[in-house]
């Protein structure tokens, strides 16, 4: 079962903190779901009218607002949200490390698992699109990349293509972190 997967790879460790430096915190959360033919990682396309990140392929979630209790509630209230999936739905694993994003964001990633008949309700205000991909397809060649150059941030620049996108930046970032410690896999430079 990929809920106790994910539970004994995230076990035993601590989710690496970045110094707030002034970053705002952000928080997105990874809905997993399991199904009879493998496991699935829900991606949204963000709207072309948004004054940040637009167009882009993400996680749902975004900044922590004054009044979430914590990381945890910012990504559920953002699901809930963009997509239409309560927190109701969501069952929390844990958390990976932190990731600096930009426009001055910290983001925590945040990791649950959602029933695999969900109903998506796209709030075209906030997302465009919903995918539902293959964790098997993420890790297949040519459709993960790590580019020799580094990102204007001095990241890693990783990149996974599927259903038509490019997924790169902190998206990108997080996939490939979760697909190395729950899958054991890393992308290989180009």
């Amino acid at each position: 079962m990929v809920a106790d997967r994910i539970v004994n790879a995230l076990k035993g460790r601590s989710p690496q903190a970045l110094p707030g430096n002034g970053y705002k915190p952000a928080a997105v959360l990874l809905p997993i779901q399991e199904r009879s033919d493998g496991d699935y990682l829900v991606l949204t396309r963000r709207a072309d009218h948004l004054s940040t990140h637009k167009g882009q392929i993400a996680f749902p979630g975004g900044r922590v607002d004054p009044g979430d209790a914590d990381v945890i509630e910012a990504a559920l209230r953002e699901c809930y949200e963009e997509i239409g999936i309560g927190p109701e739905c969501v069952r929390i694993l844990g958390q990976l490390d932190e990731f600096t994003a930009g426009y001055g964001l910290v983001v925590t990633p945040v990791v649950g698992v959602i029933p695999a008949d969900c109903e998506f309700r796209i709030n075209p205000a906030e997302t465009t699109e919903v995918a539902c991909v293959p964790i098997a397809t993420l890790m297949q060649p040519p459709n993960c990349v790590l580019s020799d150059y580094l990102s204007p941030g001095g990241h890693p620049n990783y990149h996974f293509y599927v259903n038509g996108w490019d997924v790169w930046g902190v998206t990108a970032r997080i996939i490939a972190q979760f697909l190395d410690l729950v899958y054991g896999f890393r992308v290989e430079k180009s």
